[in-house]
């Protein structure tokens, strides 16, 4: 009689794990209507009263730069340095419902783009350079391009947080 109880004290555990629900960046959620909306009210209501600005990362689940940029961004370095000058708020442009169209009132969508802006929602600078979208911005340019994009949304950053933002760039792609 006991094996049996084992058996379905496991299976009851293992199905308890099926219903927990996951938080890694690769996964789908069901988002109300208004969640991209949300979200970005948010940040900017967090961000002013921080006096902060907001950088707006889009992208989608099944975006592998996305994922890269999402482990970038979850690195204590960055988070300790953004922290201090940014609300970092993430759209999914695949899955919010609103997602797409909340995003492209402020820069155009890509996989992954950016835009920093102030609480207010006036648009700094974006993830587009002449060259295009730099969406993650591993290569020189592209860095280069992010950098000088987080230096003239936010004077005050430093150029040792940028190089170390720089190195991180690299460390999150594996690089």
């Amino acid at each position: 009689m006991k094996m049996p109880s084992c058996w379905l004290l496991l299976v009851s555990f293992v199905l308890s794990l099926a219903t927990v629900p996951a938080h890694g960046a690769g996964e789908k959620k069901d988002y109300p209507p208004t969640a991209a909306q949300d979200a970005l009210e948010a940040a900017c209501k967090q961000a002013s009263a921080e006096s902060k600005m907001v950088f707006v990362k889009s992208g989608f689940p099944e975006c592998g730069w996305c994922r890269v940029f999402d482990r970038y961004h979850a690195a204590s370095d960055v988070q300790q340095i953004l922290g201090k000058y940014y609300v970092v708020v993430a759209i999914d442009t695949s899955y919010m419902p609103d997602g797409r169209a909340v995003f492209s009132k402020l820069a155009k969508p890509g996989a992954p783009s950016w835009v920093i802006i102030a609480p207010d929602k006036t648009v700094i600078v974006d993830s587009y350079a002449t060259a295009g979208n730099v969406g993650y911005p591993l290569q020189p340019k592209e860095t280069e391009h992010y950098t000088a994009a987080l230096k003239k949304a936010t004077p005050k950053i430093t150029d040792q947080e940028l190089q170390t933002l720089s190195q991180q760039i690299k460390k999150a792609a594996g690089k």
